[in-house]
């Protein structure tokens, strides 16, 4: 099995714990289910959704040589704060910044 096909079967999975309103350890009897494998795809599942949530959209952006003036400026939204970037900004800080707000936002 793929690990795309495996992890397409524990996204059910979990979905169908999470629906079943049972306690981890009776869904995994009930469902045959290894209840340390269902932790560890539980807590996987759920860093990989924090780190690329649906409302998280990445995207490159290519710039000409007009966008290059000391005048240009980009918004980026991040929930609902607006930062406006000029030429010239810290991409670290920037992606700090855009860390940070995604974990209070």
């Amino acid at each position: 099995m793929k690990r795309s096909d495996l992890r397409v079967e524990w996204e059910q999975r979990i979905a169908t714990f999470t629906a079943s309103g049972l306690s981890a350890s009776k869904w995994c009897a009930a469902n045959e289910v290894s209840i340390h494998q269902f932790w560890y795809w539980k807590k996987k599942l759920k860093t990989t959704e924090d780190t690329f949530s649906d409302s998280s959209q990445w995207f490159a952006l290519e710039m000409d040589d007009s966008m290059e003036d000391s005048q240009s400026k980009i918004m980026v939204h991040v929930g609902q704060v607006s930062l406006e970037i000029e030429h010239g900004f810290d991409p670290k800080l920037l992606v700090e910044v855009v860390r940070t707000l995604q974990s209070i936002c």
